[in-house]
């Protein structure tokens, strides 16, 4: 009976997994309907959003996206609502692909889940101060988040030429990730929502996260 050490097990599956993935994505996204968003994609997506799209590709190694827009009453300005785009793609390792996770009982495991988020996280910080933000990084929930955030005036409530008005409306660029299991899942938040309100939002995808059930996802 022949056996194989852990680092060889996962050193010969990551190949194939790629090669796999890759076709995958080249035999599916036909299938996709445009402007659909499969259940398990919108059970992770939050609730109160609206115009929900994404796709899902089912597998050992699945994988999916998806989006929906963000819509809350302003009382800074009565006549307009806090308005908002939120991302996620998410990754779950299943079955034999589970072995590519660096765990305590798989230390030769190839996907190192807190290298992968520090990165994620570094590169993010890296974005928000390129576009002349001051980045804050906190803990939320399972995950990790970086936001910057600034303020644009109230819209006039006529289409009449007016001064700039105060800069009193909170916008927000956000991106965060964390993992639940062996799913990981990234997510990008921006518009004009208030820090508060996009962090309650994103705090609801984690948790949404952990209660997906991938095993029964098509």
């Amino acid at each position: 009976m022949k056996t194989y050490h852990p680092l060889f097990r996962a050193i010969a599956l990551a190949g194939p997994l790629l090669v796999l993935a890759s076709t995958a994505v080249v035999v599916l996204v036909p299938a996709q309907t445009q402007g659909s968003c499969p259940p398990i994609i919108a059970s992770i997506l939050p609730k109160n959003a609206s115009g929900h799209t994404g796709q899902y590709f089912p597998g050992e190694m699945s994988s999916g996206r998806g989006s929906a827009d963000l819509s809350f009453d302003n009382p800074i300005c009565p006549k307009q609502k806090f308005s908002a785009r939120i991302s996620i793609a998410v990754t779950h390792y299943g079955g034999e692909t589970a072995i590519l996770i660096k765990t305590e009982e798989e230390p030769y495991g190839t996907i190192d889940r807190e290298a992968i988020q520090a990165q994620t996280i570094k590169d993010a910080t890296s974005e928000i101060e390129q576009r002349r933000l001051t980045p804050k990084i906190e803990k939320l929930g399972i995950g990790e988040i970086v936001y910057g955030e600034f303020k644009s005036e109230c819209p006039p409530e006529e289409a009449v030429m007016a001064d700039v008005g105060k800069m009193i409306v909170p916008n927000v660029k956000l991106k965060g990730m964390a993992w639940a299991g062996n799913a990981n899942l990234t997510v990008t938040l921006e518009g004009t929502i208030s820090v508060d309100l996009a962090k309650a939002v994103v705090a609801e995808v984690f948790a949404n996260l952990q209660k997906a059930d991938f095993s029964k996802a098509h």
